[in-house]
């Protein structure tokens, strides 16, 4: 089993349990906010089998129908998690604010029991452990599906905080202090919000093409330049296939140099593009002759 795998199976189990935890203490402890971060905890679970099926998908070779490989896949499915993520968080800030508006109309609020509070600290402590060992993994494997769930990891353990700290205050203060409940729930929504957010926003970049960050495009020229030989690299057109990117750029080279020459030229271009970047990088040159 591979390790993108091994912690997302792993991530699967934590994430059942931290549920089924938040959710009894939640419903039998009266807080809301614990039971909404429990239902943060079951959109975890339900991406986790997402990101498995992105792992799975995105790792077949290259075909007839996908010169370009699978990668797109992964994509689709941290788009995925970051869809899922915002409407979690939608859904937690109306019951969130349905709650506050009755409460500040006199309706009294009941404030949880104590052991909400210990169950969120709980989820606190596995989240972000959970997110330290799943970005350690992305981080060394490129994997943007896996990256985005450690996020969605790091987020369940904030928004757990905010939970923490609405529960405690509720559930140790006294019963005027009840509102802070789904005060808390309303925070972590508007954190899992922007939390969504990032991750939508640099998946449909992805999906649309989006070119690399402007620094690391002229890293590409820079690298162009740098190979004797090649003058005027130009026309860098670049985007992201999955985890791989794929780089096309106009290179010129002396209009009497031999063809096998050349070949050695661009050769030495594409491996050290794929040094840098990886080795599953798409590098496609288009030399140009010039007269000296």
């Amino acid at each position: 089993m591979t390790p993108e795998r091994r912690i997302t199976h792993l991530s699967i189990w934590t994430n059942l349990g931290l549920a089924a935890l938040k959710l009894a203490a939640g419903l039998l402890g009266r807080s809301q906010a614990l039971v909404a971060d429990a239902v943060h905890s079951l959109s975890d679970f339900a991406t986790d089998f997402a990101v498995l099926v992105g792992l799975r998908l995105s790792s077949k070779p290259r075909d007839d129908d996908h010169a370009y490989g699978h990668g797109k896949y992964e994509t689709i499915v941290a788009a995925i998690i970051g869809l899922a993520l915002a409407g979690v968080a939608l859904e937690i800030a109306s019951l969130s604010l349905h709650r506050i508006f009755d409460a500040l109309r006199g309706e009294p609020v009941p404030p949880p029991a104590v052991y909400a509070f210990w169950a969120a600290l709980a989820s606190i402590v596995l989240k972000e452990a959970l997110f330290r060992a799943t970005m350690k993994i992305a981080r060394a494997t490129g994997s943007p599906s896996l990256a985005a769930n450690a996020w969605h990891h790091r987020s369940d353990a904030l928004s757990s905080i905010a939970t923490a700290a609405g529960v405690g205050a509720a559930s140790l203060l006294g019963r005027e202090w009840g509102i802070l409940d789904p005060v808390a729930a309303l925070f972590v929504s508007l954190f899992l919000l922007q939390v969504a957010w990032r991750i939508l926003r640099r998946q449909v970049g992805e999906l649309t093409d989006r070119s690399l960050e402007p620094a690391v495009c002229e890293e590409i020229l820079a690298m162009a330049r740098g190979i004797p030989g090649i003058t005027e690299p130009h026309n860098l057109r670049t985007r992201m296939v999955g985890r791989n990117p794929v780089i096309d750029l106009h290179i010129r080279l002396p209009a009497d140099m031999p063809l096998h020459r050349a070949h050695d030229i661009a050769s030495t271009l594409e491996n050290a593009l794929r040094r840098r970047f990886g080795k599953e990088t798409i590098a496609n040159l288009h030399l140009e002759p010039y007269s000296g």
